[in-house]
């Protein structure tokens, strides 16, 4: 992995992460919440976040084999997610797949910034799938380290956005946020298909 390819798996992972879409959530889980618990629950997330995506890195592909699921395989179902992530934010919904009404309704400080925010609103399957392919398509343990560090950036940006969750909605307001969701999506959206095509040539290598 070349510096170009990890500031591309940076950013792709950060797009799909995507924390102005759990800004509506981390709004209403901590709408009751002081400033200074607000911020705490931003940072607890982040960690969560951190050592949810370090761990996939690590032990995703063995998992995998583990179950008996082909990587092409996963491509083609983690492609699948993203598409549908991307179709949420180009509309710029919230997926129901990252969370759920009941999951919402959660308003612990510390539990709620771990489950939903953490996972599966921040870290989830869009994000963990994106981790486990780039493992396999990068192999070696220096590549491994560089996706390691992808994953820590992301997580401190991450906390950095959460931290100062109630600022960014007055600066942004909704119009700006949806804005970005959108542009996000397109992103998101290339990369799902580019995962989506990747599988179909693993699983039929005559079609390439």
């Amino acid at each position: 992995m070349d510096s170009t390819e990890f500031v591309n798996h940076f950013i792709g992972l950060l797009v799909i992460a995507n924390p102005l879409s759990a800004l509506p959530a981390v709004l209403r889980i901590t709408q009751h919440m002081t400033l200074s618990e607000k911020r705490r629950s931003g940072i607890v997330s982040a960690i969560a976040v951190g050592i949810i995506l370090v761990m996939v890195t690590w032990i995703g592909m063995p998992m995998l084999m583990i179950l008996g699921i082909q990587l092409p395989a996963f491509q083609i179902a983690g492609g699948l997610v993203l598409l549908l992530l991307a179709f949420s934010m180009l509309n710029a919904e919230e997926s129901s797949m990252k969370s759920t009404p009941v999951e919402l309704k959660e308003k612990k400080t510390d539990s709620a910034a771990i489950v939903p925010l953490a996972i599966p609103i921040i870290a989830g399957p869009g994000a963990i799938s994106s981790v486990i392919v780039s493992v396999n398509v990068y192999p070696g343990l220096v590549n491994q380290l560089l996706i390691t560090t992808s994953c820590v950036l992301v997580a401190l940006v991450m906390g950095i956005l959460l931290y100062f969750a109630s600022n960014l909605e007055r600066i942004l307001g909704k119009s700006g946020i949806n804005i970005i969701n959108r542009v996000g999506g397109l992103i998101l959206a290339a990369i799902a298909v580019q995962s989506l095509a990747n599988g179909i040539i693993g699983i039929f290598p005559g079609m390439k």
